[in-house]
């Protein structure tokens, strides 16, 4: 029986879209890579800051080590003594606490997303300086989790105080190492509408945005 001419042209179409299947197949270009930073702060942020911390850190910090200095060296006094040690300890964790939330206030916080060398990277830097560095595969990233969590605390008199956390969490999964977190909530609390941040940085990254 002769081949109708239209089975024909639709066998020679499709010969010919095989044998270029190659030729029109290009490799799939990885997305671009990103940074994400908070915004530099005014020198009068700065001062106020330093202040508003730095003061109750050497006042708080200072009085506890002078008093832990003054019963080390009198153990005989009666305002010496482990009872010196013991009043001194919690006015220097005061001050170191000021001294840790100083540094987090004034530090810079930076993320890496390089899908051209797989990696996610999440920084703090203190005047020029790294004083946190964390780095992962990015093809591990799972997801980022937004997570709200309220703590009520009751005074001596009866009075309650209600505080909010707020974490934005990057999770991840290793075949090696198991699960895996980077708290980027630092730099999207810094911005100003945060769930759009942290859904750009989740689309950037190209996983979901939980919460």
């Amino acid at each position: 029986m002769e081949e109708k001419w239209w089975h024909s042209e639709e066998t020679d179409r499709a010969a010919t879209d095989d044998s270029g299947s190659d030729m029109n197949e290009e490799p799939l270009r990885p997305p671009p890579d990103k940074d994400f930073t908070t915004g530099r702060k005014s020198v009068i942020s700065v001062i106020v800051v330093s202040l508003v911390l730095g003061s109750p850190a050497v006042i708080f910090g200072g009085a506890g080590f002078s008093l832990m200095a003054f019963s080390i060296r009198n153990p005989n006094h009666e305002d010496g003594g482990l009872e010196g040690v013991c009043f001194g300890i919690p006015f220097v964790l005061i001050g170191l606490l000021c001294i840790l939330i100083l540094l987090s206030g004034l530090s810079k916080k930076r993320l890496r997303v390089q899908h051209s060398v797989d990696r996610l990277i999440f920084e703090s830097t203190f005047l020029g300086r790294v004083n946190y560095f964390k780095e992962r595969p990015l093809s591990e990233a799972a997801y980022l989790q937004y997570t709200k969590t309220q703590y009520q605390s009751t005074d001596g008199d009866g009075n309650s105080t209600t505080s909010t956390r707020r974490t934005y969490i990057v999770h991840g999964h290793s075949s090696e190492e198991g699960e895996w977190e980077i708290s980027i909530e630092d730099l999207i609390l810094q911005s100003g509408d945060h769930r759009r941040k942290a859904r750009e940085i989740a689309d950037a990254i190209g996983i979901d945005f939980r919460w």
